[in-house]
């Protein structure tokens, strides 16, 4: 991603009155031609960046993941991206959304208040992972009553009730990947 800024940044072509063109250049990224705004529709190598930087910086996505392909989905990420850092809300990628997702990346505190372990996690199991879904369980108002650590019939209803909230999640109280992310894009969506 900071190639892309940098290319990006040193492409704009200065005039004879030292005035900066304002509309955005085509940057040259890896021998690829990229125009910017990169924005639904485009795919390639770049957009699979764009993806990819998106996700490490906290906003997920479920549906497709990191394809290539800068559908609606990716436009929704950018969107969220875009109004939890201040930004002009307009899903597009330009400049600005590019700086910003490179200041980001490159900020030292953690990007997600909310850490969820990965795996499986259900009743009978204990331990810090247990303690992070509790958390962001008690965050997003599906309090457990205790986040101890321990995932007993407490922990289990509230995941339950969590799960109840969206049809493409099985309703059986168990911690996975299909529930981690929907805990995750809630997290992102409350914090922004």
């Amino acid at each position: 991603m900071n190639d892309v800024v940098e290319v990006y940044n040193t492409q704009f072509v200065q005039q004879s009155d030292g005035d900066v063109e304002t509309s955005e250049p085509e940057t040259v990224i890896k021998g690829a031609s990229v125009q910017l705004p990169v924005s639904i529709g485009d795919e390639g190598e770049f957009v699979r960046e764009i993806q990819s930087d998106l996700v490490s910086a906290g906003f997920s996505l479920p549906q497709y993941g990191i394809d290539g392909i800068f559908g609606p989905e990716t436009r929704r990420a950018v969107m969220r991206f875009q109004k939890r850092y201040g930004l002009m809300v307009d899903g597009l990628v330009g400049s600005q959304t590019l700086n910003k997702l490179k200041e980001v990346l490159n900020t030292n505190k953690p990007i997600n208040e909310f850490p969820l372990p990965d795996g499986i996690l259900q009743e009978g199991d204990e331990g810090e992972g247990v303690r992070q879904v509790q958390r962001a369980l008690k965050h997003l108002n599906y309090d457990p009553t205790y986040i101890d650590g321990i995932y007993g019939p407490l922990t289990e209803d509230a995941v339950r009730r969590f799960q109840s909230m969206y049809s493409a999640l099985a309703n059986d109280g168990i911690y996975g990947p299909n529930t981690r992310e929907f805990i995750e894009m809630e997290l992102v969506d409350d914090l922004s």
